[in-house]
């Protein structure tokens, strides 16, 4: 698609013109060393910004080019509101060492922290009867987003607001479904999609629109009708995390409502289903890059991260591991890192899946790294 200019913004092309209307206005030639000359070439850099900003400005208008409070006036003209943040929430586990003889009241509100940057607070007021060493409730992150997604358990283990007798905290459940604020390029995907809303005959791309609102934390449904008058509608959240039953609930009501489902369709939600793999790869590596490059493969966020991540990420996409070799052997040279000299991968093998099937890493990972030259 090419890039769609209202304003010309090309540096050389308006230098010629501002000098061009300078030796025009001046009606001579204006040479070299010319103060007339080095005024307007000053000038050049001034102009181009500008039609730079008017050019950019006047894009917006576009929703291939909006972006931020912009795409926000779009969205609301298609009747699409941006999705806000979600908050991540857990199980919080409040204990004491030795059982006292009165119920000790946990206040709503009460919060936990991790790492004093990540707070939790409690949803309703517990109660640690009598008696007991502990009492379990459930808390929500202070502030919306993914942040804290991942947490460990027993990571949330720090009791910001003290409670007498209270000796000890810790999280019993991997903290998750937390969500970022929407993000252009997404919400823009949404709004584009908000077309398909006023047919009133059950298009895929209507349903997909509904599923995707139902929850912040869904982001790809597939549709697909197994049999006639019967819509199979499939969503994956962000991370390629599988929906709980909670979010396919969600997805249901949003579909299956009045004003949405034509009335000769009958609307089923069900999760993806899961195929796993392992990784068992060798990559290999100069003695003078070994540690980056170990950080680059094996580090946090590094090769095998990222791979992970966009293998569960999305339904409809096959296992394929010269993904995987990519980001081994080719890493994002801009962010200055250092990728493997070759890289032999035993796990996973390719694999087609179903539009409605997602890839998960098992969890069991062989990896091994060899010094090039070393005997």
């Amino acid at each position: 698609m090419s890039d769609l200019k209202f304003i010309e913004t090309n540096a050389s092309e308006i230098y010629e013109i501002v000098i061009g209307a300078l030796e025009k206005g001046c009606d001579e030639d204006l040479y070299p060393g010319d103060e007339r000359r080095i005024f307007g070439e000053a000038m050049v850099p001034l102009v181009v910004a500008l039609f730079n900003a008017v050019n950019d400005a006047c894009r917006q208008k576009m929703l291939r080019y909006a972006r931020g409070e912009v795409l926000d006036a779009l969205g609301d003209n298609a009747g699409v509101a941006r999705m806000t943040p979600v908050k991540a929430t857990t199980v919080e586990r409040f204990m004491v060492n030795t059982p006292i003889s009165d119920n000790i009241i946990i206040p709503k509100g009460t919060r936990v922290t991790s790492d004093y940057t990540n707070y939790f607070e409690t949803t309703s007021t517990a109660v640690l009867v009598s008696g007991e060493t502990y009492v379990d409730t459930d808390v929500v992150a202070v502030a919306g987003g993914s942040e804290p997604n991942g947490l460990a358990i027993g990571s949330i283990n720090v009791l910001v607001d003290a409670i007498p007798f209270i000796d000890s905290v810790a999280n019993t459940v991997k903290v998750g479904g937390g969500s970022d604020k929407e993000k252009d390029d997404t919400y823009r995907d949404r709004i584009r999609t908000a077309n398909d809303v006023v047919s009133v005959a059950g298009p895929p791309g209507t349903y997909k629109h509904f599923a995707l609102e139902a929850d912040a934390t869904v982001a790809d449904a597939d549709v697909s009708s197994p049999s006639p008058g019967v819509v199979l509608i499939t969503p994956i959240c962000y991370g390629g995390k599988i929906p709980d039953e909670n979010i396919l609930a969600k997805v249901l009501a949003s579909c299956s409502a009045d004003d949405v489902r034509p009335l000769t369709d009958q609307v089923k939600v069900k999760a993806p289903d899961v195929e796993t793999y392992d990784i068992e790869l060798t990559y290999y590596t100069t003695e003078s890059d070994e540690s980056s490059c170990i950080e680059t493969i094996e580090g946090s966020g590094g090769a095998i991260d990222k791979y992970v991540y966009w293998q569960g990420a999305s339904l409809n996409r096959d296992i394929n591991p010269d993904y995987l070799r990519k980001l081994i052997l080719v890493p994002n040279w801009a962010d200055n890192l250092t990728g493997a000299v070759r890289v032999e991968i035993a796990k996973p093998e390719y694999k087609d899946l179903n539009k409605t099937t997602v890839a998960q890493w098992s969890g069991v990972a062989n990896v091994s790294h060899v010094i090039t030259g070393s005997k």
